[in-house]
């Protein structure tokens, strides 16, 4: 067999091997921190004027529910919140499908691998909702409607429970397509969330009257602190300990209503009130048992 010969070397310096060497170190130590850490973290990430949540449980499961108003700001916020190796969701709940929870969702399905996805099945004639549909349809993505009673195992003890909407959808009420929307609660033994979308007084008023279980210790503020919600009998029911409201700074709508304010910050306490267009992204983490809260 003829031998091969004339063509170049690649040398490298012991330079570049210590350099590679140490790049290589940095990656597998971050790549080892960023383990789950046996957690559950709930993050109300800063998107604007729009909820964005995202979920990560001691298992390491990644939950996505809504994506905001902007495609830039939750790429951001995944980015800061998500090592950047993380491509994969495992479940993409969109609340309702209205812009400021959709938009931000379909930027979602096009940069990451999404196992499932959970939705309120209302219709809705709008640009971004077709897109939604058709990437869902495109990348055969599980799609599946919510109903109340469907229960999620998360593994590891922690469940995430459909309380709305119902089989029997609202119909002729202030605004159908909010009071349809998908109302979400977490709990991890002792410590619990509830996501309570856009919903207005009349869903509110459902789940009390069905004596739904509510009591919480995080409330997500319905429809980012309208007065439109956060009725005095839901808060009764709900008894949380904290409360925080996905809005954007300065928004045209006036949210969160100072009336929503000054009853969270009665019954809570005013620091046990966040708002992400005032305190960034939010974190809360937990054993089960106790929490943590952390600013961004």
């Amino acid at each position: 067999m003829s031998k091969v010969s004339g063509l170049p070397r690649l040398r490298f310096s012991r330079r570049w091997r210590v350099i590679v060497l140490l790049a290589a170190g940095i990656l597998i130590w971050a790549m080892v921190f960023s383990q789950p850490d046996g957690r559950l973290h709930v993050t109300f990430l800063d998107v604007g004027q729009g909820d964005a949540i995202l979920i990560q449980t001691p298992d390491g499961q990644i939950i996505l529910v809504d994506g905001g108003p902007d495609p830039q700001a939750i790429s951001l916020a995944l980015g800061e919140a998500l090592p950047f190796w993380k491509r994969t969701v495992d479940l993409v709940v969109a609340t309702q499908p209205q812009a400021d929870h959709v938009t931000g969702l379909v930027e979602v399905l096009q940069r990451y691998k999404v196992k499932m996805v959970l939705e309120s099945g209302v219709l809705y004639d709008s640009a971004v909702y077709q897109e939604w549909h058709r990437l869902i349809a495109e990348k055969q993505i599980e799609c599946n409607v919510a109903r109340a009673g469907q229960v999620i195992a998360l593994g590891g003890g922690v469940t995430l429970q459909v309380l709305n909407p119902w089989l029997e959808l609202f119909q002729g009420t202030s605004s159908d397509v909010d009071n349809n929307g998908v109302v979400l609660r977490l709990q991890w033994e002792d410590v619990s969330f509830l996501l309570t979308a856009d919903i207005r007084k009349e869903a509110e008023f459902r789940l009390v009257e069905r004596r739904v279980d509510l009591e919480s210790t995080v409330l997500k503020a319905a429809h980012h602190g309208s007065k439109t919600s956060t009725t005095s009998q839901f808060l009764e029911v709900v008894a949380p300990q904290v409360a925080v409201i996905s809005v954007g700074e300065d928004n045209h709508f006036g949210h969160p209503s100072p009336e929503v304010l000054e009853k969270l910050a009665e019954r809570l306490g005013e620091e046990n009130v966040y708002r992400t267009d005032k305190d960034g992204t939010i974190e809360f983490v937990t054993d089960g048992k106790r929490l943590w809260v952390q600013e961004q």
